[in-house]
């Protein structure tokens, strides 16, 4: 019969509530004289000793909201603090009742004229600094007189306890063997039936993140449950995803390869037509060759980005990390920004604060500000605005880019940073883009430990934020 886990854990909780109920059982039988006498000795000591316990509670807070009140005349202190003292005498009334010793009735008689003698004091508001002391000592003696009330009925509930101790003994010894060795055979049971069950989650649970992080290995689970056949399931998931991943990098290794032969030969013709010619260039021509070289460095950059984007996703990208100031990496990307920013007469400034390094590669957190920065200078109509600053978070440094552009629909804002989607602003506005640019700013930022959002309204514009942790360097 295969032990599954539905029956794992009903034989132990079986066992568990079978060694229960029998202990519980004896122990509730054996007890329920004691708890009956017991019951009646104790319930107006208990209610005594918590009302001294409250009454030392509101003196305290009637203290704390007196002192507000003589500092900041605030009538809001005056009425908690009446309240406090109403609630006081209430317990004052009741604890009377309840004790039958007259040396006890004495101490709360004096507690009590103390204690008025006290509201009365705070009520004149005399600020002077003998009252204050006398207010302070008037204070303390009430404390003292409920705290001596409160050993007085201390000492009583120990002595009601001592005489139940002697009737009750053998009961509390036998009840005590048999509740000790049910409770460690409950947890012997409990240990070993979870242990069959989290062990094999653990190694489940590890695996996975192992195969999240890139590395497809094979799981291997002891047990013979459901939860080994959820470990096959996932080896097979992984073997295929391994397969699949494998297949993918080689077909992006391939086209990148084939990309970037053409693009080398026209690269070479234009060299050869712009510096080796024997007839002179003519200007028409030159505006031509150079519109070739500015697609050829497109298509080449494309084709670095999406293939360093496919390095990222197989888990395959290379980081050189270093404590920076990001802000070292941010002000050049700007200060480069300016002269398109000017052509279009945009806006464009750079704020930077004191903030603490961050462990990053600073070439590939270049491209990453390159690329918001120029996403903004690219949707930012003329005459727009662009602010990017850089200033501490809670988690370590936040570098914001904020435009002035069209915005981003709010229907769009959940898929932005995905691989070749693009907004409907942008296909609206006839924005030429490859839809790979923020899924690579997501995929670096991430992949060094950091988080990048977007917030955006239509027609007033969108603000990007990435965050870095702070670096443990120093």
């Amino acid at each position: 019969m295969k032990l599954t886990i539905y029956r794992k854990l009903m034989i132990g909780f079986g066992i568990v509530i079978f060694l229960m109920v029998v202990a519980t059982a004896y122990v509730l039988r054996e007890l329920d004289k004691v708890t009956r006498t017991s019951r009646t000795a104790l319930t107006i000591d208990v209610q005594a000793i918590d009302l001294e316990k409250e009454m030392r509670t509101l003196l305290y807070e009637e203290e704390r909201f007196a002192d507000r009140y003589f500092m900041a005349r605030d009538t809001v202190y005056r009425n908690v603090f009446l309240e406090r003292n109403r609630q006081f005498v209430r317990n004052v009334d009741s604890l009377t009742g309840m004790l039958s010793d007259q040396r006890e009735r004495e101490i709360l008689d004096q507690a009590s004229q103390t204690h008025d003698w006290h509201f009365s004091s705070v009520l004149a508001a005399d600020p002077s600094p003998a009252a204050v002391n006398q207010r302070a000592d008037a204070v303390d003696n009430v404390r003292k007189s409920l705290d001596s009330l409160l050993a007085s009925r201390q000492r009583a509930v120990d002595a009601s306890v001592e005489s139940l101790d002697r009737t009750s003994e053998r009961s509390v010894e036998v009840a005590l063997i048999i509740a000790i060795a049910t409770l460690l055979a409950a947890i012997g049971a409990a240990l070993t039936i979870t242990r069959t069950i989290t062990r094999p989650i653990g190694t489940l649970v590890a695996g996975t993140k192992v195969i999240a992080g890139g590395s497809f290995t094979r799981i291997r689970i002891p047990s013979h449950d459901e939860i080994a056949d959820l470990a096959r399931a996932f080896n097979s998931m992984s073997a295929s995803l391994d397969e699949l991943n494998r297949f993918r990098a080689e077909m992006m290794q391939h086209i990148s390869h084939e990309i970037r032969m053409p693009l080398q030969s026209i690269l070479s013709a234009h060299y050869l037509l712009t510096k080796k010619t024997e007839d002179p260039v003519t200007d028409a021509q030159v505006k031509l060759l150079d519109g070739i070289r500015e697609n050829v460095q497109k298509i080449a950059d494309f084709s670095n980005q999406f293939l360093d984007l496919s390095k990222v996703e197989a888990g395959m990208m290379q980081y050189n990390p270093a404590p920076v100031d990001i802000s070292t990496i941010v002000k050049p990307i700007v200060d480069d920004s300016a002269l398109v920013a000017a052509r279009k007469e945009i806006s464009l400034s750079f704020v930077g604060a004191n903030v603490p390094p961050v462990l990053v590669d600073p070439d590939r957190s270049a491209e990453i500000f390159g690329n918001l920065i120029g996403n903004a200078l690219k949707y930012t109509q003329n005459g727009g605005k662009i602010d990017v600053s850089v200033g501490p978070c809670a988690s370590g440094v936040r570098v914001v880019v904020r435009d002035t552009g069209p915005g981003i629909p709010k229907e769009d804002l959940p898929k932005i940073f995905k691989k070749f989607y693009r907004t409907s602003t942008a296909v609206k506005g006839g924005h030429r883009g490859t839809g790979i640019g923020l899924a690579f700013v997501k995929a670096l930022v991430e992949g060094q430990g950091g988080r990048v959002y977007v917030e955006s309204t239509v027609g007033v514009g969108s603000t990007f934020t990435v965050e870095f942790p702070a670096s443990a360097r120093k």
